[in-house]
C-alpha cells in the first residue's frame, strides 16, 4: 500500500486522470449490451419507402385544394422542394389563420381597441364629480373677480370725475404763493441757472 501511495504521489494530476479516463471507458464497452439486430426485410421496406420519398418530391398538383385544409391536415406535403411559393403559402395561410394560432397574449395593451368607449349612463363617479364642481368654483371665481373689477372701474371713475370736479374750481391763471420767501428765491435761482 505505501508503494501504491509512492506512485500516485510521483504521478502527475494529468496522466492520473488520463489514466481513470481509460479505464472508465473500457468499463462502458465491457458493460454495454449487444445490438440487437433488425430483420433484414423490415430494414429493406424502411428503406424503399425513404428512397421512394427522396426520389420523387410532391408537386402543386399532389397537393390537396386549399378550400379543404382543416386545423387537422397535415400541412408538412406543402414543405416539400417541388411545391411552388405561391401555394405553399396560401397554405402556411390557411393554417395560421386557425383559431389555434389566433390566442391574444392579454399582456399585451397595445392590442385592443381603444377607439369605442362603453357608456357610463347614469354612472357618475367621484372623480367626475370633484371634475364638475371645480370647473362651477372655478367659474364663481371668475365671476366674483370680474364684478370686483368692474367695481373698481367704476370706483375710478367717480374718483376721476370728483378730481375733475375739484379742479373746475381753481383758475389756471393763478399760481400759488411760495411759502417761504427763501424756498422761492432757491427755486428761481435753479431755473435761471438751468436755462444758461
Amino acid at each position: 500500500m505505501a508503494a501504491n501511495k509512492q506512485a500516485n504521489a510521483d504521478e502527475s494530476l494529468l496522466s492520473r486522470w488520463s489514466r481513470r479516463k481509460l479505464e472508465a471507458d473500457r468499463d462502458d464497452v465491457d458493460s454495454a449490451p449487444a445490438k440487437q439486430s433488425i430483420p433484414a426485410d423490415e430494414a429493406e421496406a424502411v428503406s424503399a419507402q425513404q428512397a421512394e420519398a427522396e426520389a420523387k418530391p410532391l408537386t402543386d398538383a399532389d397537393m390537396p385544394g386549399i378550400e379543404t385544409l382543416t386545423e387537422e391536415s397535415d400541412f408538412s406535403a406543402f414543405m416539400s422542394s417541388g411545391v411552388s411559393d405561391e401555394l405553399r403559402n396560401l397554405a402556411l395561410r390557411k393554417l395560421f389563420h386557425a383559431p389555434v394560432f389566433n390566442i391574444r397574449d392579454g399582456l399585451d395593451e397595445y392590442d385592443e381597441d381603444y377607439t369605442s368607449f362603453e357608456k357610463l349612463g347614469d354612472i357618475v363617479t367621484s372623480d367626475m364629480k370633484h371634475q364638475v364642481e371645480m370647473q362651477q368654483k372655478k367659474l364663481s371665481e371668475a365671476r366674483e373677480l370680474e364684478q370686483r373689477n368692474a367695481a373698481l372701474d367704476e370706483a375710478d371713475i367717480e374718483d376721476v370725475e370728483a378730481i375733475e370736479d375739484e379742479d373746475d374750481g381753481v383758475d389756471e391763471n393763478d399760481e400759488p404763493a411760495p411759502v417761504d420767501d427763501e424756498v422761492a428765491i432757491n427755486t428761481t435761482r435753479k431755473t435761471d441757472t438751468g436755462n444758461e
